[in-house]
């Protein structure tokens, strides 16, 4: 680097120290661009070593020592990032559980709610740099929720969310464009919805994210993408089961994705889950395939589909299969920048009351549940989420508390603040 400012120096004293009116025009001509490209070739240098602290390497000459990434690189690629999530909801029913019934994550009733919070620190990866890790700390109600068992008290309000490494393999060879692996504590492939409120597009979860699929799973997880030209990505896992960090058998879980992207505004997801999942029993499956389509025919429109099939072996007692599907349709507009509209219909069949509860806690063996919700999305500020949602249940049964009764429906209507950085 010295010597290089020295020729510049050098190149500049020569062609400054002889008179000018001894050249020509077009020799001094050749001498001035010989010296601008000297001046460009250093500038480019120092801006190599640019943001370099002191007694560091810069990018540049660790790539030529074979050092790799400098740590000062590795930190920019670190990002912290969180948001706290609460609400209050009003049930028409006023019911003296002071529950909502069959709800999932907003369960009380006429009453302030501290859902979530969530931090969450990480590097994503790429081939440029193929290293990365995620960690989603989680405090609040929801935690109680999806909070996995074999890490603490699964009723906790504190959770390790996700807590995973992850590697990219740095370079492409035959047709395979991409090659990703992931292992640790991970959030599901499954469902059209996911744990973080603010990235759905209601505020209260459908009956399918709730009852029909897992949250989580703790294992290896492997994604490849075949072909550059394509939006094709298909991904396997192996993990211990639904929701645990220990496993409670012997057996393992397998989990897939097949996800395509024919056009920039269509998708669509063919997931599945195949394991044993209760106590100590390591041959009674427990198998969900799980479709989630979304299109999205103008800027501000935007359409989603999802369904569940469920099936697990002795899951009622023994000789008598658990059974369980559904589907769901959401619609999303953006009328303003700072004002969405979003609906959900949704129709779930727990064909033996298992997956719901309603079979231990009413005596109903099989009931149909349905919904319709209508959710109010106003950004207020640039990291301020505002919510207003009504959501009316029904059933076929008498499943929702009225009082001290049950009746087959209920209506809520729901406020709810997000405030994320």
């Amino acid at each position: 680097m010295i010597k290089k400012v020295g020729s510049v120096i050098l190149s500049a004293s020569l062609l400054f120290g002889n008179p000018v009116f001894a050249e020509t025009n077009d020799e001094l001509k050749a001498r001035i661009e010989k010296l601008e490209a000297m001046v460009l070739e250093l500038k480019s240098e120092l801006a190599a070593r640019t943001d370099v602290m002191p007694g560091e390497k810069s990018a540049a000459v660790s790539e030529e020592s074979g050092a790799g990434y400098s740590g000062n690189n590795i930190l920019k690629d670190i990002t912290l990032h969180g948001f706290v999530d609460t609400s209050y909801t009003f049930n028409t029913n006023t019911p003296d559980s002071k529950t909502n019934s069959l709800r999932v994550f907003d369960t009380q009733s006429n009453s302030f709610m501290l859902n979530l919070t969530e931090l969450s620190i990480e590097k994503t990866v790429n081939k440029e740099s193929p290293g990365g890790f995620r960690v989603d700390l989680a405090f609040g109600n929801d935690a109680e929720v999806f909070g996995s068992s074999g890490l603490g008290s699964r009723s906790d309000e504190f959770d390790l969310w996700q807590a995973y490494g992850e590697f990219m393999l740095p370079y492409t060879f035959a047709y395979l464009d991409e090659l990703d692996i992931k292992a640790g504590k991970m959030a599901t492939l499954l469902g059209a919805e996911v744990i973080e409120s603010k990235n759905n597009w209601n505020f209260s979860r459908s009956f399918l994210f709730g009852y029909a699929i897992p949250f989580n799973h703790t294992g290896v997880r492997v994604r490849v993408k075949p072909f550059k030209e394509h939006n094709f990505n298909l991904t396997a896992g192996i993990v211990n089961g639904w929701d645990n960090v220990k496993d409670n058998n012997k057996a393992k879980t397998l989990e897939s994705q097949i996800l395509y992207s024919p056009f920039d505004n269509l998708s669509l997801a063919v997931n599945g889950i195949f394991g044993s999942e209760r106590d100590g029993i390591n041959s009674d499956y427990r198998d969900v395939v799980d479709f989630v389509l979304t299109f999205k025919p103008m800027d501000k429109l935007t359409l989603m589909a999802n369904y569940d099939l469920g099936f697990e072996k002795n899951g009622v007692e023994i000789g008598k299969n658990a059974q369980w599907d559904g589907v769901a349709g959401y619609i999303r507009y953006e009328i303003l920048d700072w004002w969405a509209l979003a609906g959900r219909g949704e129709w779930f069949h727990d064909r033996d009351g298992v997956r719901t509860g309603v079979a231990s806690s009413l005596g109903v063996n099989d009931v149909n549940l349905w919904e319709f919700t209508v959710t109010n999305e106003f950004k207020i500020y640039k990291n301020l989420i505002f919510r207003v949602e009504f959501r009316h249940d029904g059933a076929d049964h008498n499943v929702y508390g009225k009082d001290s009764e049950y009746i087959n429906h209920q209506n809520t209507i729901s406020g709810e603040v997000i405030a994320y950085f």
